[in-house]
């Protein structure tokens, strides 16, 4: 039989992947679209954009905002892959419900096992 979990290993490479390639879009969009208005901003202020001095600032700049996206949808991808791994651990025996198996069988060990104290005694 096939393991469980190595279709969500498989689940959380592509969305590893398709984050990275979402971020590597966002950087070159980015880049690409602000580009020549951001120069003319800097020509405005700074004078020619031949100069070093408004170039580092203009690579500064577009730098922060492409790791700013970055974290964004890191986060996001983050959140997807916790999602995806969710399941519901319920107590048939009683209400306990929780979403982290460990913490389920933990449960049952402690509250539904055989014990002397359990046992209805004649």
């Amino acid at each position: 039989m096939a393991d469980d979990s190595e279709p969500t290993s498989i689940k959380h490479e592509i969305l590893d992947k398709i984050a990275a390639l979402i971020a590597a879009a966002f950087g070159l969009v980015a880049a690409l679209a602000w580009n020549e208005a951001i120069k003319a901003l800097f020509r405005e202020y700074f004078g020619p954009t031949d100069q070093v001095g408004p170039m580092i600032v203009y690579a500064i700049i577009v730098t922060i905002i492409a790791v700013i996206l970055t974290i964004i949808v890191a986060r996001a991808a983050s959140k997807a892959k916790g999602l995806l791994g969710k399941r519901d651990y319920k107590c048939a025996l009683c209400k306990y419900k929780t979403y982290v198996e460990s913490e389920f069988m933990e449960h049952l060990s402690k509250e539904h096992s055989a014990s002397d104290d359990k046992f209805i005694s004649k």
